[in-house]
């Protein structure tokens, strides 16, 4: 009965769904068009796609479908900061760009030109589609009239960092190693511990980019992942940042502080032992440092606070309900980073 339920819907469609919506052609129908048609594209297939499209068609293929041959991990990214990183950055393989065909509520017409520039000075074709298949493809999310067809963010597993030495540390993961710079006197990483929200994933990312964070590090499994949606609500900012993924993040944990790293676990005024350090008198710190952020219900689970350096909590300004002792996690993480400062900085 769910499955049906979300099937009328329009949540549960397969690769039918997305042809009928209009974003399912495969490499064959992008090579038919370069990033020098795009701007001729943008101005003149209104009518094309109001009259019916040509790419598109209801009749059954037979065998595979092409798209799964030619992009089997592809995904859709969303909204005008996301899609703006995504073609800056130049991190995944961007197949394709759909714009708005038609101008509707508060669109930004001009913002919609600096994508499609954008797209053809990086040699991504453009194709216009109405609003109604753009809220299709996506289940009436917040689009901004533009969407891009791009590989899957590929997030490593990492299975050690380094210690820093000479202004630089080394990241295993498990098909290569990296050497790194961090952006701020010493590294800092993210670790979203068993979060589930989106957006709350979201957010973090944002402010760990915005506050010069290095990377951020998920479970492997059972936790969010850095989905399209998780793009929009960041504005782009996880197309700037590494997302990693850990499958052991107790052994990891342990490595890291044999490396001489400091983990710092956002908690309650009354969670954990250790060293307990409100928000407004936290001190600088000097060594490279792990933020490690809890599920939004149980918070930090007990082999993780263990290894704890340092706990952080926020206060109150005011009396609390007995039933609500913290903030949402993508606000408390954002406070905590605002105020980490290292020494020498």
């Amino acid at each position: 009965m769910l499955m049906q339920g979300m099937r009328r819907a329009g949540l549960l469609g397969g690769a039918a769904h997305w042809r009928r919506a209009g974003l399912l052609e495969g490499a064959t129908y992008w090579r038919k068009h370069t990033a020098a048609d795009s701007v001729r594209l943008y101005s003149s297939w209104r009518d094309k796609v109001n009259k019916g499209n040509p790419w598109l068609s209801n009749k059954k293929k037979k065998g595979k479908d092409s798209v799964v041959a030619d992009l089997p991990k592809s995904e859709l990214v969303y909204g005008l900061a996301s899609a703006k990183a995504a073609i800056c950055q130049g991190r995944r393989t961007i197949h394709g760009a759909y714009v708005q065909s038609e101008t509707a509520g508060d669109l930004s017409r001009d913002r919609l030109k600096e994508i499609v520039a954008l797209a053809a000075e990086h040699d991504i074709p453009v194709v216009e589609r109405s609003k109604d298949i753009l809220d299709t493809s996506i289940n009436g999310a917040s689009h901004q009239g533009v969407i891009l067809k791009v590989s899957a963010y590929d997030a490593q597993r990492v299975t050690n960092i380094s210690r820093v030495e000479a202004d630089s540390y080394q990241v295993t993961t498990a098909t290569e190693q990296t050497i790194r710079q961090p952006r701020r006197r010493f590294p800092l990483w993210v670790y979203c511990c068993a979060l589930q929200d989106t957006h709350n994933f979201g957010s973090i990312i944002r402010s760990a980019l915005f506050f010069g964070a290095d990377a951020i590090v998920v479970p492997a499994y059972g936790a969010v992942k850095p989905t399209s949606t998780v793009s929009k609500v960041s504005s782009g900012a996880m197309e700037c940042i590494d997302v990693y993924r850990v499958s052991d993040h107790e052994k990891l944990l342990d490595r890291v502080l044999n490396n001489g790293w400091s983990i710092v676990c956002a908690t309650t005024s009354r969670a954990g032992s250790g060293q307990q350090h409100s928000v407004d008198s936290l001190p600088r710190l000097n060594a490279p440092t792990i933020l490690v952020i809890g599920n939004e219900g149980s918070g930090i689970p007990d082999d993780v606070a263990s290894l704890s350096s340092m706990n952080v909590h926020i206060p109150a300004r005011a009396e609390l309900p007995s039933y609500i002792d913290s903030l949402n996690a993508g606000v408390a993480a954002g406070i905590i980073l605002s105020a980490i400062k290292f020494e020498g900085e």
